[in-house]
């Protein structure tokens, strides 16, 4: 996994050579050359290499948005894909969460890979009527209280239901 660089650290009207750059990131200085070599702008080619400060946070901003998606409520991001994939139905679980929000786990339509994302739960019943999925009637019974309720993809129970 990748790690993600915060672009605060770097002053952008001040010029970094490459050790000062894996410094302040705290980064290895053969990462700050691969950059170089993938496209970050240096002042000249003359050794010590210069780069700019303002250039190295536009590289670092451009590089973390090119690892970001841009889901619908009812998509996921998969890895494996490398683009928003609707949840195999089946497979589709929500886990509440404090403070209103849901935990979604489900595996890609296209290669099976197992996806997550936290939505918020107002928007559960949206998402499952935008997956076509119908919505169960959750049957309570006396003896199984305290338990998951049978034919509900709700994999927790909630504390009013105890």
């Amino acid at each position: 996994m990748t790690r993600r660089f915060t672009a605060n650290r770097i002053k952008s009207n001040r010029n970094y050579t490459v050790a000062d750059v894996s410094e302040t990131l705290g980064v290895h200085f053969k990462t700050v050359r691969n950059w170089i070599r993938v496209g970050l702008p240096v002042i000249d080619a003359n050794r010590p290499l210069l780069i700019n400060g303002a250039d190295l946070k536009i590289h670092l901003k451009q590089k973390r948005r090119a690892t970001m998606f841009d889901c619908e409520n009812h998509e996921m991001c998969c890895f494996r894909c490398k683009q928003p994939m609707k949840p195999i139905l089946d497979s589709l679980l929500f886990i509440a969460k404090p403070a209103g929000m849901a935990h979604m786990t489900g595996a890609c339509e296209e290669c099976g890979t197992r996806m997550n994302k936290y939505v918020s739960w107002r928007d559960v019943n949206d998402i499952w009527k935008d997956l076509e999925g119908k919505l169960p009637i959750a049957e309570k019974h006396i003896v199984l209280r305290g338990q998951k309720l049978l034919n509900c993809p709700f994999s927790e129970v909630s504390s009013d239901e105890k």
